[in-house]
């Protein structure tokens, strides 16, 4: 541990250079000598890097990690993958004390206090590695751009909004864009806390940045745009804050990435009150009662009707999208699903999800599960119903996260699923007939389309489906 320090702890860029000595490192290649395996758990390697890099002991304090700076530490793994370098799991920040957060505004709040400046560290997790051993590929400084706090705004809102209704239990990672509220406890039962408007005991939970989200992060950094966001004059009336303590260079997304275009271009364009889904629904019912080929017609798209990617086209046009990604759904995660209803307001079809991969859902924990984070997720929905003479037109849109009741009954499908396949047992699972939410059904090309199992056979590929049934329901109670 240093004994004196080798840089100012009141100037955040100066703990970003110090941070940068990292880079191309593993705490094993700087501090061999001096490791020490006092700190245990998840958390270790950021624990490791507080105590021997930066010289603090660290803690569980509410202020920032450099108070003085206003700058909060945060270490996180990425991981390779086809595309490079990405996010392997979400960004956990602090517990949210449902008896306290709601008693203050956003700029006030615990999240915000202690995290509105971060120094990100970013690792190369390597499977086959001990902590101490794996590389730093990414340090710098992070202030959130505008459209991105926008949004994040919202998400503690959204997420405080249950707290103060009393249903703080029913806190969903789908409720919200880019500020999540994991689940935070070794067990479901140790980790309920109580809530102040409510006798129900609610699942202890932390603010989280979901993983796709930082991708972008990671992206920017790697092409070289380490600029930090300005603290100007705008940025401090979104949050109400008088003084302006720093002056730094300003930076958004801009052309950076390629593929990929922001809905939001600039805060200016939300309505008062308005939250980025109240855009999104506002720009889809401009064009309800429109027919597909109508909305073609209208964006004058070069696709036919029998496109495969047709609907993804017109759902971009609407958004005044004409890159390949929508910036806002790709950090958020946000899935869109196209439904077709018959002229009677029926739905045929249930909506198909991935295979099941038997060899690895025997190992899974039901909240680091596929189906899981499936239904956690936020989707986007766009429905289409037939007119008389059965012509499919824009009925509705909406954004739809599986309710926290119905996820009780998502985990018995998926705990009967996984033990079926445990036992060897590949004919007996929910079905369609038997239960009002989801079921397990063949989606193979063709008979000889076959996956591996953990009894080294090989089974029909089978899927994970939500009931029609269900999916309407759903779309009825918006």
């Amino acid at each position: 541990m240093h004994k004196d320090l080798l840089y100012d702890k009141k100037d955040p860029f100066s703990l970003e250079n110090y941070a940068q000595g990292l880079l191309n490192k593993s705490l094993r290649d700087l501090y061999g000598k001096d490791l020490k395996n006092e700190y245990s758990g998840k958390g270790k390697l950021g624990q490791l890097v507080e105590s021997l890099h930066f010289g603090y002991k660290p803690n569980s304090n509410s202020e920032p990690d450099f108070l003085e700076a206003g700058v909060e530490l945060k270490t996180t793994p990425i991981k390779k993958n086809s595309k490079g370098l990405v996010s392997k799991e979400r960004l956990v920040f602090n517990i949210i004390d449902f008896e306290e957060e709601y008693k203050f505004s956003f700029n006030e709040s615990s999240f915000w206090k202690k995290n509105s400046l971060l120094l990100l560290l970013f690792y190369l997790y390597e499977n086959d590695k001990c902590d101490i051993d794996y590389i730093f590929k990414i340090a710098r400084l992070w202030r959130f751009p505008l459209t991105d706090l926008k949004i994040i705004k919202d998400d503690w809102n959204t997420i405080v909004g249950k707290i103060k209704s009393g249903n703080a239990h029913e806190i969903s990672e789908g409720d919200t864009l880019y500020l999540g509220a994991c689940t935070k406890g070794s067990t479901a039962l140790k980790s309920n806390r109580n809530q102040p408007f409510s006798t129900q005991k609610a699942p202890q939970r932390a603010f989280s940045l979901k993983s796709k989200y930082l991708n972008f992060i990671i992206s920017k950094s790697l092409k070289g745009d380490f600029n930090l966001t300005k603290l100007d004059d705008e940025y401090l009336h979104f949050l109400k804050v008088d003084n302006n303590p720093l002056k730094e260079p300003s930076s958004g997304y801009g052309n950076l990435f390629d593929n990929t275009e922001p809905i939001i271009k600039n805060i200016s364009e939300y309505k008062k009150g308005q939250t980025f889904e109240d855009v999104i629904l506002e720009k889809f019912s401009k064009y309800y009662d429109y027919s597909e080929q109508e909305l073609i017609t209208e964006f004058n798209l070069n696709i036919n009707l029998k496109a495969k990617n047709k609907n993804f086209v017109i759902v971009k046009s609407i958004l005044g999208i004409s890159k390949e990604k929508i910036e806002e759904f790709e950090k958020a995660e946000i899935e869109i699903k196209t439904i077709k209803l018959e002229a009677t307001g029926t739905l045929k079809e249930s909506m198909s999800f991935a295979q099941i991969k038997y060899k690895e859902i025997v190992n899974e924990d039901w909240e680091d599960s596929y189906w899981y984070n499936k239904l956690t997720k936020r989707f986007f929905l766009v429905i289409f119903q037939k007119d008389k003479e059965n012509i499919a037109r824009l009925k509705k849109a909406m954004f739809w996260t599986m309710p926290t009741q119905d996820l009780k009954v998502a985990y018995k499908f998926w705990t009967q699923t996984k033990t079926n396949i445990k036992n060897g047992d590949y004919e007996n699972f929910w079905q369609l007939k038997n239960h009002n939410i989801c079921h397990v059904r063949p989606k193979a090309t063709n008979s000889l389309d076959l996956m591996e199992t953990p009894q080294n056979t090989l089974e029909k590929k089978k899927s994970y489906w939500l009931n029609s049934e269900y999916i309407l329901k759903q779309i009825q109670n918006d």
